[in-house]
């Protein structure tokens, strides 16, 4: 029996490790669609494993990386808002939020804040609320977009000048096609610049005002032809302002970026699509990219990054993978150029969603979206990380997915306390949010509650979002934990808890081990055996030649 306690033992800590690297378990589904693990002291939540395919120390630039689940694998509770620390440990999630889209840090009146978008997004666009949270966590505000109407998840920017760009999809009654009863029904594109403070709207546009709805690359099939369903003929999925005041649109389905005038929405230009404004200098290559997301200009203006998809899903694609591009545009002479161009090794072809962000360090981070995996890159195209969240046999099934992958600076201090458990004589700790807790100090307390000595206290570095400790469990009744800083400042203190000494290590696999389809669970099954059949050859080889008095000296 000991024998077999001490092979789940060890199994459970194994099974229970937040990261892999180029784990082909991982990869071929053996542990699920979505490898995940939970944790003793915060036991509601649920969180990704990564799988490292590559790393570099270059990576490691202090920035924390924002994510938000979904997929048809996941269970409800499991999607939220995410922040991890670059080597793939959980800083903080709250399920209650469920499903979000557009986790970032965001700067609005001299304050740094959590803000994205929650509502229904059951039609591929949405409808919903904007949310900011401040440092401990505490929701600031709530709004919608202008005019009292619910706002769309795939733009949610704040510019400068603390005023919000959003995107809207609008029901209405609009025409299109040649020779047949013109009327019918669509989602119109829109996008506002209100102001958040007062929802005034400063802006807005309209595509179906300013594009032929007979040029869409995307088909209408048979949506639009009554009044349950509206053809989703321009789809909008990322807005920029520049310094003239002018917008940078990006538009899935006419597959071309449109630059709208600030000051009576005209479209000034158009770059790539059926009516690209360019001569392009690279072969095609700057100007041929499809069902894009995330366009953005370059710090300098020079030059514009996006998420090339290449692929929209239901349609054949073109092209065997997605990429990341950086543009270079000569606005004088009307010219476009391929600078670099950011492949991912293994050439995943996302067939929605997606990301690209220019770090401060100047290496490019790509998000997968429709397949749960980033990138890092430095500024010449060459990976420098690369990570999976999901399982790739899983990837273009939506099993898992994330719609954007982005890097921020952060400080949470959450206004919670510590989170402190016990099992099988190990102390457990945790402080969902908090980035700054440095060290841990545990301190046994006796019977009636008081403090032991000093000299019991245990210090030890924090290692990931949930730290353990072995400690005295005969002589400490209960424990709590206290946070402390780089500079030996306490944070925050726990609760205390009564001290488990059961020696049930089973327990721990309970805890920590994550979901795993039945080849996993085979797989763990057998090392428990071989574990096994390893210490029952030891045991016989002791007998043989040590004795029975070795043995028991061997186990006490």
């Amino acid at each position: 029996m000991h024998l077999l306690l001490v092979a789940l033992f060890l199994s459970a800590v194994t099974a229970g490790s937040e990261i892999l690297f180029k784990s082909t378990a991982f990869d071929q589904g053996k542990y699920g669609a979505y490898p995940h693990r939970s944790y003793i002291t915060e036991p509601s939540l649920v969180s990704p494993r990564h799988n490292v395919q590559q790393s570099d120390s270059s990576c490691d630039d202090g920035l924390y990386i924002m994510t938000s689940l979904r997929g048809d694998k996941l269970e409800s509770e499991w999607k939220s808002p995410m922040i991890h620390d670059t080597q793939g440990n959980l800083v903080w999630m709250d399920p209650s939020y469920g499903e979000i889209f557009n986790l970032a840090v965001q700067r609005y009146k001299d304050n740094d804040y959590l803000t994205f978008w929650k509502g229904d997004d059951s039609l591929g666009h949405g409808e919903g609320t904007y949310i900011m949270l401040d440092s401990s966590y505490k929701q600031v505000y709530n709004f919608t977009a202008g005019n009292h109407r619910l706002g769309d998840f795939h733009e949610f920017t704040i510019t400068e000048h603390g005023t919000a760009l959003l995107t809207q999809y609008r029901y209405e009654k609009g025409d299109w096609g040649v020779g047949l009863a013109p009327q019918g029904y669509i989602w119109d594109s829109v996008f506002q610049e209100i102001n958040i403070g007062t929802s005034e709207v400063l802006f807005e546009w309209h595509a179906y005002d300013h594009v032929d709805i007979n040029k869409s690359d995307f088909p209408s099939g048979s949506t639009g032809r009554n009044r349950y369903s509206g053809y989703d003929f321009f789809h909008i999925n990322s807005i920029d302002k520049d310094a003239l005041g002018n917008y940078l649109i990006s538009s899935r389905y006419y597959q071309c970026l449109m630059y709208i005038s600030g000051k009576n929405g005209s479209i000034l230009w158009e770059l790539g699509g059926s009516r690209n404004a360019f001569m392009d200098l690279s072969d095609s290559k700057a100007t041929t990219f499809g069902w894009q997301h995330d366009a953005h200009w370059t710090n300098d203006h020079s030059g514009i990054t996006l998420f090339d998809n290449g692929a929209r899903y239901h349609l054949k694609p073109t092209v065997d993978h997605s990429r990341g591009v950086h543009i270079e545009l000569n606005l004088q002479a009307m010219t476009a150029t391929l600078k670099t161009t950011f492949v991912n090794p293994r050439k995943i072809l996302s067939g929605s969603q997606g990301s690209m962000q220019t770090l401060p360090s100047g290496n490019v981070l790509l998000g997968y979206g429709y397949n749960a995996a980033w990138t890092e890159f430095n500024a010449q195209g060459e990976v420098l990380c690369d990570v999976h969240i999901g399982s790739q046999e899983f990837f273009n099934t939506g099993a898992v997915q994330t719609y954007k992958v982005l890097k921020f600076p952060w400080v949470g201090r959450p206004s919670t306390k510590p989170k402190v458990g016990t099992i099988d004589g190990w102390v457990y700790m945790s402080w969902n949010g908090a980035t700054e807790v440095k060290f841990w100090i545990v301190k046994g307390l006796d019977e009636a509650g008081a403090e032991l000595q000093r000299s019991e206290e245990v210090q030890v570095e924090r290692a990931g979002f949930e730290t353990g400790v072995k400690i005295d469990c005969q002589k400490w009744k209960y424990v709590k934990v206290v946070a402390v800083d780089a500079d030996g400042k306490v944070l925050g203190e726990s609760d205390a808890a009564t001290v488990a000494c059961e020696k049930l290590g089973i327990l721990k696999a309970i805890f920590v081990s994550p979901t795993i389809s039945l080849i996993g669970f085979l797989v763990n099954f057998l090392t428990v055996v071989l574990l096994g059949a390893a210490a029952y050859s030891l045991w016989r080889f002791v007998v043989r030649r040590r004795g029975y008095s070795k043995l028991q000296q061997f186990w006490a």
